[in-house]
């Protein structure tokens, strides 16, 4: 589903992801971990074209998509849900879903696309006609995700959906993710601090230390493993 290739990217001058590699498998939830400042945001961002690429490849579907416009990674399948809840705060729940379809033509296709958004979070379909500044952290996190679904995407982005949520919030974020997977037949990539809910219901995992990839397995492996403990608890070299 997903290539990426001997990656070096970052801001400018600052280079953050240094020589990365990594294979996800299609219909897969990975989550990508780290310390503070390991690249994690930044690798995402990468992968979405909003970082400056100096070297490596992306490759979607085995085509080479580094360095396209997001508007034609939305067009291939890709979507990116950013970190922080991000929503057009004075529109309306609904108005804020359509946005996520604005390069869909068929009025017909979005209005089903916005059913299974409905079906998928039944709070936006009662408040459908509030703004999206009266909605919580949780629906509003809901609201950021249901705009990347209405894209329809083949793959998707999600930089920390668990971040300022309260704990029980943060069970149902990833319940809602899994049933994505499912009802989307959506491949995720996740970067996410809150792991020991998130391991036990991902596949994949990956870990970034200093801009470079050490550690990669199944979190099953990894959930227990001692580079987990050596990168989170301890210090590494």
């Amino acid at each position: 589903m997903l290539e990426i290739k001997n990656l070096n990217a970052g801001y400018g001058e600052i280079k953050v992801i240094k020589d990365v590699s990594l294979t996800l498998q299609n219909g897969s939830v990975s989550v990508l971990m780290g310390p503070n400042g390991a690249g994690k945001s930044t690798l995402l961002k990468s992968v979405f074209n909003i970082t400056d690429i100096d070297s490596g490849k992306v490759f979607f579907e085995e085509e080479d998509i580094t360095r396209l416009p997001a508007h034609a990674l939305l067009e291939k399948g890709i979507a990116f849900v950013s970190q922080g809840r991000v929503n057009f705060s004075t529109l309306s729940v609904e108005d804020n879903l359509r946005l996520g379809a604005h390069h869909v033509q068929d009025k017909a296709e979005v209005d089903s696309r916005l059913e299974q958004v409905y079906k998928q979070f039944p709070i936006l379909k009662d408040r459908r006609k509030e703004y999206a500044f009266s909605l919580s952290g949780g629906q509003q996190q809901m609201l950021a995700i249901g705009r990347a679904l209405m894209s329809k995407p083949r793959l998707l982005l999600m930089d920390e959906p668990s971040l300022g949520l309260a704990p029980k919030l943060v069970k149902e974020v990833f319940k809602k993710i899994i049933e994505i997977r499912d009802n989307f037949d959506a491949t995720i990539l996740i970067v996410e601090h809150n792991l020991k809910s998130l391991m036990d219901v991902a596949d994949h995992g990956y870990i970034l230390v200093q801009g470079e990839l050490v550690a990669q397995d199944t979190c099953s492996k990894l959930k227990n493993s001692p580079i987990m403990k050596k990168v989170f608890v301890g210090a590494f070299d």
